[in-house]
């Protein structure tokens, strides 16, 4: 019985330091640029790390990237590369990792 007590008190104290969320976001690539976008739609503030990726036709790389940026409750923080109409992207990506600050 007391196993079984111990045991319970344990997984409830773990199970109440865990919290778990998704953030809602908004990527978007095309031609001219690669974009993401996260918003904070909880009550905590949040830290968030991300990167955006792109390569030309002409071959230029264009790299940007945030880390260890803090988004408060009701905001939201963008992660872009852009690059002109006439030397348009071939290849991007962009993404966003958040967690609890």
């Amino acid at each position: 019985m007391k196993k079984f007590i111990l045991s319970a008190i344990t997984f409830l104290t773990l199970s109440s330091q865990a919290f778990a969320f998704v953030p809602q976001m908004e990527f978007f690539v095309n031609r001219e640029v690669a974009t993401a976008r996260v918003w904070n739609t909880t009550y905590r503030p949040i830290v968030c790390n991300g990167v955006a990726y792109g390569r030309t036709w002409q071959g230029v790389v264009l790299n940007s990237w945030v880390n260890g940026l803090v988004i408060y409750p009701g905001a939201a923080a963008n992660v872009y590369v852009h690059s002109n109409f006439y030397d348009p992207m071939v290849q991007a990506w962009a993404q966003i990792d958040c967690q609890i600050w």
